[in-house]
């Protein structure tokens, strides 16, 4: 990034300006002190801007994994987000990369410098590395953070496969509806015309298809709001949090998202444990990074629990945060001082459970997308068959 400044050159006493490229204000302040210069004003340039995509969670699962890598190898912290931030396919994640290094050179800790950058670290990353440095095993706490992302990732790159072959034969049907709408049904909408009765059924198909191609503008216009309040809807997250919660309830559908829930409380939570980070402090970010509200409430109750002298199996199973078979394992590592271990088998058993919901899911959603088709173009082609033998006095 490139600063413009106004000085006085201490060693010329004479009035400087010109450009100095840094990562931020201060680093370019610092540069300029260096050079013995006395600054009067250091602005950035109105005209710069960063090109390239908006970094997603998913672009620093592969950068997290490097600086593990990179620091257990002993590169120096500064040396490896130096590295990081000379990724030039992709130019925002890289000078996000150049603002954490600045900020370390400034005497902040990399935990400090994740908080209050602007990448999207998931709010318990800089967490598990604060506990890494203070445990001295930074490179497991990144390795813990970056295995936690990579299996978030996974779950969301699950239900997306899970959703899309259904979604994708709604969408086809629709098409196939409105081809038919436009193509065939107005070739039948003279009978309109003819003073025939026909029945119900075929009267609507007819008087539809000849109002929607008499005004094809306006169908235009309708499908493209429609379209738009779906977008709208789906960029709400509001809205995301009122239908997961909704599917929570649902039968089939809410025990597999349960099941994953479980799995990634449990993931996270034994991810945390394992980086040395308070109890306490574990248990509320695993809680709040529920995508549904009511376990997010019981997650806090169990907190509540175990502040006010419950141990962590009772409060656990009250909470019901996890199917009854897995409380054993939990107990077990309650008892033994391996929580954190025990609580990863849980994840792994859970994860495993919720692969298989979701091919129960799958085998119910399919049907039910190829049903919805069928019921919407079959609805169209029996108005028509009515129509045509309402016209030619064939009983049918």
């Amino acid at each position: 990034m490139k600063f413009e400044y106004h000085g006085v050159d201490m060693s010329t006493s004479q009035v400087i300006q010109g450009e100095i490229e840094a990562v931020s204000e201060g680093d370019a302040m610092r540069t300029l002190k260096e050079r013995r210069v006395e600054v009067f004003s250091l602005t950035a340039p109105k005209s710069q801007s960063l090109k390239g995509r908006r970094v997603k969670e998913s672009d620093l699962v592969m950068p997290i994994q490097e600086l593990a890598t990179l620091t257990s190898s002993g590169v120096s912290l500064i040396d490896a987000t130096r590295a990081l931030a000379q990724n030039k396919e992709h130019p925002k994640l890289a000078q996000g990369f150049k603002a954490i290094t600045s900020r370390i050179e400034g005497g902040e800790s990399l935990s400090e410098a994740m908080g209050e950058s602007d990448l999207p670290f998931p709010e318990y990353v800089p967490h598990l590395v604060k506990a890494g440095e203070l445990t001295g095993r930074l490179d497991v706490a990144l390795t813990n953070a970056a295995e936690q992302m990579s299996y978030e990732e996974s779950v969301k790159s699950d239900v997306r496969s899970a959703l899309t072959y259904p979604l994708v034969l709604i969408g086809g049907g629709i098409v196939a509806m409105l081809i038919i709408f436009f193509a065939v049904v107005p070739k039948f909408s003279h009978m309109l015309d003819e003073g025939k009765e026909l029945p119900t059924l075929a009267y609507v198909v007819l008087s539809a298809g000849k109002m929607a191609n008499e005004n094809p503008q306006w169908v235009g216009l309708v499908v493209l709001a429609l379209v738009g309040l779906v977008a709208g809807l789906i960029a709400n997250k509001q809205f995301r949090k009122v239908a997961m919660e909704f599917a929570l309830s649902l039968p089939v559908i809410g025990p597999w998202l349960a099941e994953q829930d479980a799995a990634r409380w449990s993931a996270l939570s034994a991810a945390m444990l394992s980086s040395r980070v308070d109890l306490i402090a574990a248990l509320k970010l695993a809680a709040h990074s529920s995508g549904y509200r009511t376990r997010t409430q019981r997650g806090l109750a169990m907190i509540a629990d175990i502040e006010s002298g419950s141990t962590f199996t009772d409060a656990m199973e009250r909470a019901r945060l996890v199917p009854p078979t897995s409380l054993n394992l939990i107990a077990v590592g309650d008892k033994t001082g391996q929580l954190a271990e025990m609580l990863h088998a849980v994840s792994k058993l859970h994860d495993a459970a919720c692969k298989r919901r979701m091919k129960q899911v799958l085998t119910l959603l399919e049907p039910i997308a190829i049903l919805i088709v069928g019921v919407m173009i079959g609805i169209m082609i029996l108005g028509i068959v009515l129509a045509i033998t309402a016209s030619t006095d064939i009983a049918i």
